[in-house]
């Protein structure tokens, strides 16, 4: 018996879904339709995909509409909500009579917007399946991690929204919506964090003689490395003491992260995004 393939609904298409629309698998889904309104923003795609020398970034099933009132929503389609938290509301609102009679599987990766609120605009008494995602721009490379809720039909379909997600990077399923604003403080925002470390090392490369793209090169793979032999170590500080040796360099530079109290900046950065995400959940 053939599979019968679903349609899959990028709503907006920005920077994040335009990462993990390069990752998915295209080939599971009988069609691929990307929603956007800004025409700027759909001269830019039909640019990229004209200029794309290894080949269209568009596939073939996939195509450019300006609004879902002329689609037929079918069970087990997925909508993937990737507007601006601020536009989440209005979008929900005028597709709500599209998925009233109907199962899709929804998934959102508003920052700050719960579930409880996305059902609210998307109609209480609907039986649609629904999961929350905090994706980062590391999708671009594969290298992502996906925070993921789904409510209790949401969960039923973990494998079917996990492959979805594993697709450019890894996931971690929390058990609490709540969590998400934690995910959200530490790997949605953390690319920046370690951007703006990464800057900074850069810089001072610079500063002491090296070539900017030497010194982008060595900071760069650096961080790959320590992050990768991180994942490993069960205690980060007593790898901190091993590799400053007594009166070395690395000494040198920790104790100036100690003086400055450098610890306790990046924990305040932390919590300062982490109730930010919760206050954008009220």
């Amino acid at each position: 018996m053939a599979i019968v393939k679903r349609d899959f609904y990028f709503i907006g298409f920005g920077n994040m879904a335009q990462a993990i629309y390069q990752k998915m698998n295209k080939s599971s889904y009988e069609n691929i339709f990307l929603i956007e309104k800004n025409a700027q923003r759909i001269k830019n795609i039909k640019k990229m995909n004209k200029a794309n020398f290894k080949g269209s970034f568009l596939s073939p099933q996939t195509k450019i509409i300006k609004k879902l009132s002329n689609n037929k929503i079918n069970n087990d389609d997925i909508i993937f909500l990737a507007v601006k938290p601020s536009q989440i509301k209005s979008v929900c609102v005028q597709i709500r009579p599209l998925v009233k009679n109907t199962l899709p599987l929804i998934v959102s990766i508003a920052a700050g917007v719960t579930t409880i609120k996305l059902k609210k605009y998307l109609g209480d008494n609907c039986d649609f399946s629904l999961v929350r995602a905090m994706p980062n721009l590391c999708a671009k490379t594969g290298t992502s991690i996906t925070g993921l809720f789904g409510l209790k039909e949401g969960i039923k379909l973990a494998k079917q929204v996990s492959k979805i997600f594993t697709s450019f990077g890894q996931v971690l399923w929390v058990n609490q919506e709540s969590d998400l604003d934690a995910v959200t403080a530490i790997s949605g925002s953390g690319p920046a964090y370690i951007y703006y470390i990464m800057n900074a090392m850069i810089d001072a490369a610079v500063e002491i003689g090296l070539e900017r793209s030497d010194a982008q090169k060595l900071v760069a793979q650096t961080i790959i490395g320590a992050g990768e032999t991180g994942k490993n170590i069960d205690n980060l500080e007593d790898e901190i003491i091993k590799v400053s040796s007594k009166g070395g360099t690395t000494e040198k530079a920790i104790d100036v992260f100690k003086q400055k109290k450098l610890d306790g900046i990046i924990k305040q950065a932390v919590k300062a995004a982490h109730k930010k995400s919760k206050e954008l959940s009220k």
